[in-house]
């Protein structure tokens, strides 16, 4: 059973109750502040007992019934419980103290109703405070374990696009590779080279949130390198980025996998090469723009890897990326986060 953090609401809660309820009765201790503090104490006691009850009864009802989807059945119980247990004590604390002489004032019928309203009462608004506080920290929890499921999930995602990338871009690679060999192995050495750097670079982004500019040009320079050997003069890339620019922020592998959709999507031949662009704007965008000459055996596409761009750029609190396509550009615009911005989200 989870632990009531309610040691404030105590101090400040019980000496309140005690001495804002009883201050209603000092007409009829005829303003005897030594009646008014006796019965105080007593009552101080009583109220004591009563809170450390009424709150055993709480945390009972939130262990029987502790997800959000069951407040209105936690509240029920818990509030009728409320009731019984205050009907219960107002009436027998109010009778002992009428037989032992404590109250000050003569037990009349009026004053058991007027105790037991009361009760109710205080019961209510306090109960209310304890329910509106525990339903926000179970909010809290609620949103905190949805971000953390859709970050697992979106982590997966981004794992099973890099085992799909992985396996067919090495196998054409080596491909690529294999009849470099034989041809110039001076390019297979470079094509080498560039191989390794690609492949040390999603090794090291596999855990990161972010990373620079800087560095995801760096990699689509050596994934530029190894599309360009098998593709020609079919593919060009033409880059035009700010140098100010340089170390702001974006989600690891972005650039890859806008590269390699407009790979997949579009038809690459010398006679009409496919040009994909990297520009900066004014505004701190990073523009990734290709050609669309789109394959005569249309792709099927599940949009999983625009999708997951989008969803790491929401998760980190970032703008989300505009995408557009007029039929002869394919434009994606992502947002570049500074080090002040991601530090402060």
């Amino acid at each position: 059973m989870e632990k009531l953090n309610d040691r404030w609401i105590k101090l400040i809660g019980i000496p309140a109750v005690e001495f804002g309820t009883n201050l209603f009765y000092l007409e009829s201790y005829r303003y005897d502040w030594l009646v008014y503090f006796r019965t105080s104490f007593f009552g101080l006691v009583y109220i004591y007992l009563m809170w450390e009850l009424v709150t055993r009864w709480l945390m009972w009802a939130r262990a029987r019934y502790p997800r959000i989807e069951q407040t209105r059945r936690r509240i029920l119980v818990t509030f009728v419980g409320y009731f019984i247990l205050v009907a219960l004590g107002q009436v027998s604390v109010v009778w002992l103290f009428g037989v032992t002489g404590l109250a000050g004032v003569p037990i009349t019928r009026e004053v058991i109703v007027s105790q037991v309203v009361g009760g109710f009462l205080v019961v209510v608004i306090v109960g209310a405070v304890y329910e509106i506080l525990y339903y926000f920290s179970k909010l809290k929890i609620a949103i905190i374990e949805a971000e953390s499921a859709q970050k697992a999930q979106l982590q997966h995602q981004f794992d099973s696009l890099k085992a799909q990338i992985n396996p067919h871009f090495l196998f054409n690679s080596l491909n690529s590779l294999g009849a470099l060999i034989g041809e110039n192995p001076r390019q297979a050495t470079a094509f080498l080279d560039e191989l390794s750097s690609v492949y040390r670079y999603l090794l090291q982004t596999g855990d990161r949130e972010l990373t620079t500019l800087r560095q995801e040009l760096a990699f689509i320079k050596s994934y530029y390198h190894l599309l360009k050997t098998r593709y020609g003069s079919a593919i060009a890339l033409y880059r035009e980025v700010d140098e100010t620019l340089l170390d702001a922020q974006l989600p690891p592998l972005t650039l890859q996998l806008l590269v390699e959709n407009a790979v997949k999507h579009n038809a690459i031949l010398p006679e009409n090469p496919l040009i994909i662009s990297l520009l900066t704007t004014e505004s701190g965008e990073l523009v990734v723009a290709n050609t669309i000459h789109r394959k005569s055996a249309r792709v099927v596409s599940n949009r999983v890897g625009l999708a997951n761009i989008a969803s790491r750029y929401r998760l980190l609190g970032l703008p989300e990326p505009v995408i557009e396509d007029d039929e002869k550009f394919f434009i994606v615009r992502l947002p570049l986060a500074v080090r002040e911005t991601v530090a402060k989200s």
